[in-house]
Parts: structure tokens; sequence; C-alpha cells
């Protein structure tokens, strides 16, 4: 007998909602119970949607296994605290609250309650970003040296009290570091405020690991078109990552054959660019929130999974703050 399918309550149906909502749809081993947005319209023009609710506290006399938040930021910390309270398995989008305090808060009673908390960072189920972590952990990238991040574009047509280009941007490219290599401390940071006074919008980070390698990343919400972008440097070549286009790429200096030793001139030193070893890996490209889902389905049934916990995102949030 097939294993009956997990009952899911969905609090938030905004942009980011109506993609959960989608996602849990398409996939056979989800059924939506309930759905929670406290505005009203939220539901216009979708047809035989499950018990819409206006209060998430109403969810107390619904029958759900599990839940996933996509609320704004700021009532990340209230709903998530409520769920664990009743006892649910809760998918909260990234971040996981909107400060380092609240954050951590609700690692600490996820723990203390015993209840799987997860954040939506969905960039970690990006299949290029799994396939960078094949390279590096099967050493055809050397040791890692330096990660470069650019994460540009895409401002928001209505930014949240206490959003920012840190908490909406950077937190993505934070926890890939988190999940390529561990903890970073964040060295330098600086952040502009070009639209509105009081929201940074832009910011570069420096970071660095103890005894490892270093980090920048680059966001901002000005540039008019959107680029994901990653490259890492190691110690056998420089490894590129688009994560729209799902591509991983290896360049390095005669990878395949090993360096042949010998002194350069400036003709063989073209010759050598030009004929650099380029390895194309391929990616079976898939959506990330998809991915996602799986993996959270995987948690859920108590298997190994690649989500990234409420610690991990506490952590994230804990950083973002420090680069403000």
């Amino acid at each position: 007998m097939a294993d009956p399918k997990i009952k899911i309550a969905l609090v938030g149906l905004g942009n980011m909602g109506k993609n959960h909502y989608r996602v849990l749809q398409s996939n056979s081993d989800f059924e939506i119970v309930a759905i929670v947005d406290a505005n009203k319209d939220a539901i216009a023009g979708h047809k035989d949607l499950p018990p819409f609710y206006t209060d998430y506290k109403a969810l107390s006399d619904v029958t759900f296994d599990a839940a996933v938040i996509a609320a704004p930021t700021e009532h990340h910390f209230d709903i998530t605290k409520f769920l664990l309270d009743l006892g649910k398995p809760t998918l909260v989008e990234k971040p996981l609250a909107h400060t380092p305090e609240k954050a951590r808060e609700l690692a600490a009673y996820a723990e203390e309650k015993n209840v799987l908390l997860a954040v939506g960072h969905v960039e970690r189920a990006n299949p290029a970003v799994r396939k960078l972590k094949e390279v590096i952990e099967r050493g055809w990238l050397g040791d890692p040296i330096h990660y470069n991040f650019t994460r540009v574009g895409g401002y928001p047509s209505n930014v949240k009290k206490g959003n920012n280009v840190l908490l909406d941007l950077a937190v993505h490219d934070l926890d890939i570091l988190n999940f390529l290599e561990g903890e970073f401390q964040v060295k330098a940071s600086v952040c502009h405020k070009s639209i509105q006074a009081d929201i940074p919008d832009t910011a570069e980070i420096l970071l660095f690991k103890e005894g490892g390698s270093s980090a920048n990343i680059h966001v901002n919400w000005i540039t008019p078109t959107k680029i994901r972008t990653l490259r890492v440097t190691g110690t056998k070549g420089v490894c590129f990552v688009d994560y729209m286009l799902q591509t991983c790429v290896l360049w390095g200096g005669n990878l395949l054959n090993g360096n042949p030793g010998r002194e350069f001139d400036y003709k063989d030193l073209q010759t050598h660019y030009r004929n650099s070893d380029k390895i194309e890996f391929g990616v079976a490209q898939e959506e990330p929130l998809k991915v996602q889902l799986k993996e959270f389905y995987k948690a859920l049934q108590g298997e190994e999974h690649a989500l990234c916990l409420a610690p991990q995102g506490a952590n994230v949030v804990e950083l973002a703050q420090k680069a403000f």
C-alpha cells in the first residue's frame, strides 16, 4: 500500500506563496488541506482551492501534518512559533526571521520542542550548486581558495518594513557558503542606500574562514537585469556556476594532462591559455523549488536530506546583520 499523502497547511499566498502552491500541487506526495493569507483578495482568480483562512491561528482546528510558510518576513517569527507549539514540522521561507535574536530564538525553540524546522534557502536545491558541491568534494577543483558571488537585479515592487538587500538577496549566498564549506565570518562590508534613504539596496561583503578560504558577495537591487553567478577558485582550477542557467563549468591549467613543468614565453602562455582544459559538467536541470520540496519530504520521513535547518538559518541572519 502506498504511503498516504502528507497533509500540508500553506501560510501565505503572495508571490512566493503562489510558487509553493504550484509545486505542492504538482507533487503527488503532498495534499494541501488549508491555505492562510491575511489578504482575502489573495485567492482571487484561483479555483477549487482548499479551505481558506485569514488568520493563521485558525489552524489550531485543522488536521494537518506539516506546514510551509511563505508569509512576509516580519511575520515569520510569530507564525513559526505558533506552528512549533502545535508540534508541526515546518518549512519557512528565507530568511528564518527578521533579526538574529528572533532567528536564534526560533532555532532554540524548535530544538526544545523536538520539531523539524527548516528554512527555504532554495539555492541549496539548485542542481548546478549540487554539482559544484560534488566537484569540490571529489577534489577536481583542488582546495577552494576564494568564492566570488554576484546576485543582482530585481528591485522589489513593494519593500516591506525591515527588509533590505542583505535579507532579500545576500542570505542566499551566505547559506551556500555554509552548504559548501561551513560557517564563515564577516571581515568587512559596505552598504549603499541608493533609492530609499533608510533601506540598503546594494552591498559588498568580504568573509573568511579561520584557516580556510575567503569569499566576497556582491548584491544589489539596482542592476536592470538579473545576474546570479558564483566563481570558485581552487588550487587546481576555477569553477563557474550560473544559478539561473544551471550550468557548472570547470577551467584549469591542463587539468587532464598535468602541468608540463617547463618555462613559458609569452606565446606559450597564450597557447596554454587557449588550450586550458574546460570541463562542462552535465547538470540535470530541475526547478529548485521542486527539488527542495522533495528534500522536505525526505526530512518528514526521517531520511537524510540537504535542507537548511534552523541553526544554519539563524547563522545566515546573523551574518547578514553583521554586514548591515
